[in-house]
Parts: structure tokens; C-alpha cells; sequence
């Protein structure tokens, strides 16, 4: 009896050893063909495009540029028109100091804020507003440098006042946004009355230090924009497998800061487009068969906007979505070489975290593979959180246990140490085991994320990324 136990404890054993060390080859085969070239050309197409907002003309170009990308690749796809929405077009601004000369050039990298009203030429004496001053009529006629974060409210005190043009550089962080602006935006309203410029760090001290000093200063601005009604458009591209049932590989098309967001999200784009283009080319050429789960690669319109519609389009077949791979900001990291998987603070997220942790283990410190990886507790803040039943509640749709999860190599604009869900530590991960820092972007929601600072930099991010999905793909779907 117990030697027929040990033959069949001994099948068992082998026979995973097999399927593993047999899908090796498949794997290895993948990764080779993922292309930084080809992720790196998609950013760059993108970013020219412009902010590629949901609903507006950069936006509606770019569902173009990834609905031709998916059907080159052979895949079907469909593109998904959601509701109309107020969006706001930036199609051009000037802001210079006039006086005094010695400063025409200092201003650069600013960027307007999205839902500012058109303005024509107009030259106004600049006057401050301290972080803790009141709001007063002496402002009238004035522009206004504040350190401040313009709330709505703030905004109200400022146009009754008669002031006729906002200069934020908020957060005023050495440390942060030194030479590029932190984009914020107004209300979402087609009624404001003045502009706001976002300025860098660099640029808001230095006129503050004239202001200061008592130095006259004169700027002159003008701004034409378009705040509109326009439909976000979502591109739904699938690759058919022998079950209805699918993978949802998903990134946020537009910027969503406003901005030109190379890294958020541009290169989760291009993730996605090369995925797509990689499994295609390898069933295609007999590498790989018809997988066993279907695979549906989706660029959102607008991030979370987009999601919620997609959602609410599909909330009688949310139960064949058998798991969400997000991919949000994998182009940069300003401290570390690290691949993360979020959220292992699910209970419902264990068996699909447990494949991306021993992808992480796995391949960490081999030719062409990531430094560091770790799955890491939620934080919030993306697309992937749409489909997790609190937030299925809110949207008032069946609730649905959906794994979802978000694939990224940078968060938010400085860097974040928080504790690891215990039972979580990845022999990946070359940090502290009872705590995951998460690495930054430089340039998060700024006026330079563009390729030259983010993706171009770093271009092994993207094909991380990709290389981490699509192995745990092949071990999911095939």
C-alpha cells in the first residue's frame, strides 16, 4: 500500500514538474519577442497626439491609432462609444513676464489647466497671494501667484475679487516638480471665468522672490481653448479561445492628468498593444494553439469614466470576466527596478497573485528580466478598482467577485513605504519583508512626462511588463 502511495505521490510530483518546466519554452519563446522598439515607437505616436482626453480630438485620434494597431496584429475589434461628457480642449496658451526684461525667458514648462476659459492677449501687473491671506478687492485687475492649491472655493474668492488670471505653483516642493508644473485642473464647467497656468517650482520661487523684494512684475497671458460636449470611446480588441470566459488586459488611454503622459499612461498603452501583438503573431505562426480562455485586450477611453461604462454596458456577463490585468504607469521608477502586483490584500485576489508572485520569483535578475518584483496591498487610485464589488455596488450592477489587479513600475509622485500583507514577502523583493516601497515617477501628472524623461529612459519597464502578463497568461489561459 505504501509503495502504490509514493508511485502516485511521485506522478503527481512529476507530472507538475513537467507542466511547468514544459511550458518553459513557450514562455522564454514569448519573451524574446516582446519588442522595446515597438513599445517605445507607440509612446512617442501617442504623446504626439496630444493629452488624448475621452471625447476629445487627440482622444478620438488615439482610438484610432490603437484600433488599427489591434487589427494589424489580426485580432478583431470594436470600439465602444460611452455617454457624452463635458471635455475641455487646450489648443494653445502664452504666458511670459513682460516686466522686468531681464525675466522674458524665465517661464517654461508651465501648462494650462484644463477647463480654463479662452482669453485673449492681456497683460496684468502680478501681485501674490500668501499661503494663509485672506482674498481681498486690492487683487482686482491683478494676475495672482499662489503656492496655494486652487480649490473651487478659492477659484470664487479669486474671480470676485476681479483677479484676471491665476499662477499656481502648488506644491511648492523643492524636492518636487523643480523644473516642471504639477497639472491641476478647474472644475469641470464650461462657466469659469479666468485661466489657471500651472508653474514648476522653479519658476513660482523665483517670481515670489522678486514679488518679495518689491520688484514691479507684469506678466502677459492669453489662452484659447473649447469646453464641449464629446463621447469618451473605448477599443475592445479580443483574441478568441475555446471559452467564452476571458482575461481582461487592460490600460487608461488618455492622460488623465491632462498633461502629455508618456508614462501615465502611454506606455501602459503600448503594454497592451505589444501583448496583444506578440500572442497573436505566435498562434498565427503555430507557436501556440487556441488558448483555453478567451483574452480581451481593452484601452479605456477615459480611465475611470470609461471602465465604469464598460461595466455597466457588460453587467449581465461581468461573471465571465475571470480576472482583470491593469496595466497603469510601467514606463519609469525614479528609486528602484521593480515590477509590482497590487492588490494581495484581497482574499478573492490569492490564487491569481500566487502565479504573478512565482512569475516575480521566477524570473528576477535573469538576462532581459526585472530587478525586483513583490505583490504589494491595495492602494487605490486606477482602473482595476472599478470592478471590485464595493465599487459594483455603487455603479448599481449584479455584484461580482472579480479578481483585478494592477501591473505597474511607479506610483504617484514621491516615494511610499507601507506594510506587506503578512504572508506576502517575495523572494523577489530585495527590501525590508515586512514593508514594500513603491517606487515614483519624477514626472508624475506634470507637464514633462513626455518620452524624453520617462519612457525613453527606461524602456525595459514596458517589456517587464509585458514579458510578467504574458507569462502568467500562458499559464492561465493556455
Amino acid at each position: 500500500m505504501t509503495s502504490i502511495r509514493g508511485f502516485l505521490a511521485a506522478v503527481v510530483f512529476f507530472g507538475i514538474v513537467f507542466n511547468v518546466s514544459a511550458q518553459h519554452p513557450k514562455e522564454r519563446a514569448f519573451a524574446q519577442k516582446v519588442s522595446q522598439t515597438s513599445m517605445r515607437n507607440h509612446v512617442r505616436n501617442l504623446v504626439a497626439s496630444g493629452n488624448r482626453l475621452g471625447g476629445t480630438p487627440s482622444g478620438d485620434k488615439s482610438t484610432d491609432y490603437v484600433s488599427r494597431s489591434f487589427k494589424r496584429s489580426g485580432l478583431a475589434t470594436m470600439i465602444e462609444v460611452d455617454p457624452e461628457k463635458l471635455v475641455s480642449i487646450n489648443h494653445e496658451w502664452q504666458l511670459q513676464v513682460m516686466e522686468p526684461r531681464r525675466l522674458r525667458q524665465l517661464i517654461r514648462n508651465e501648462w494650462l489647466g484644463g477647463y480654463s476659459p479662452s482669453v485673449s492677449r492681456t497683460t496684468a501687473p502680478l501681485q501674490l497671494l500668501e499661503q494663509e491671506e485672506g482674498v481681498t478687492s486690492e487683487l482686482s485687475g491683478a494676475a495672482v501667484l499662489t503656492e496655494r492649491q486652487v480649490t473651487d472655493r478659492l477659484y470664487q474668492s479669486l474671480v470676485n475679487a476681479g483677479v484676471v488670471c491665476i499662477l499656481s505653483y502648488a506644491p511648492a516642493d523643492s524636492t518636487l516638480y523643480s523644473d516642471w508644473a504639477m497639472i491641476s485642473d478647474l472644475r469641470e464647467s464650461n462657466a469659469n471665468a479666468i485661466p489657471l497656468f500651472n508653474l514648476s517650482y522653479g519658476n513660482g520661487t523665483r517670481l515670489r522672490k522678486e514679488l518679495d523684494q518689491n520688484t514691479p512684475v507684469t506678466i502677459r497671458f492669453m489662452s484659447r481653448t473649447t469646453i464641449t460636449s464629446g463621447s469618451p470611446k473605448t477599443v475592445v480588441a479580443t483574441l478568441p479561445g475555446k471559452s467564452g470566459k476571458y482575461y481582461l488586459v487592460c490600460a487608461h488611454g488618455d492622460s488623465d492628468s491632462g498633461g502629455p503622459g508618456a508614462d501615465d499612461n502611454a506606455s501602459g498603452v503600448a503594454g497592451v498593444l505589444e501583448l496583444a501583438r506578440v500572442f497573436s503573431s505566435m498562434m498565427q505562426s503555430g507557436q501556440l494553439s487556441v488558448p483555453e480562455k478567451s483574452i480581451k485586450f481593452v484601452i479605456w477611453g477615459s480611465e475611470y469614466y470609461s471602465t465604469e461604462h464598460y461595466v455597466k454596458r457588460h453587467q449581465e456577463q461581468l461573471e465571465e470576466i475571470l480576472g482583470v490585468l491593469n496595466y497603469d504607469e510601467i514606463g519609469t521608477g525614479a528609486s528602484r527596478d521593480c515590477l509590482y502586483f497590487e492588490s494581495n490584500d484581497v482574499p478573492y485576489h490569492e490564487d491569481l497573485m500566487k502565479i504573478f508572485n512565482a512569475v516575480g520569483e521566477e524570473y528576477v535578475d535573469k538576462p532581459g528580466f526585472w530587478k525586483e518584483a513583490t505583490t504589494n496591498p491595495s492602494q487605490g487610485g486606477t482602473d482595476s478598482y472599478v470592478f471590485m464589488p464595493e465599487y459594483l455596488d455603487r455603479l448599481d450592477v449584479p455584484r461580482a467577485t472579480i479578481p483585478s489587479i494592477t501591473i505597474y513600475t511607479a506610483a504617484w509622485n514621491r516615494p511610499r513605504t507601507i506594510p506587506q500583507t503578512p504572508g506576502w514577502t517575495s523572494r523577489a523583493w530585495k527590501g525590508h519583508p515586512d514593508s514594500v516601497t513603491i517606487d515614483y515617477s519624477r514626472y508624475y501628472h506634470s507637464s514633462l512626462d513626455i518620452p524624453e524623461r520617462t519612457t525613453e529612459r527606461e524602456p525595459f519597464n514596458m517589456s517587464w511588463a509585458v514579458k510578467a502578463v504574458g507569462i502568467a497568461l500562458l499559464r492561465l489561459a493556455w
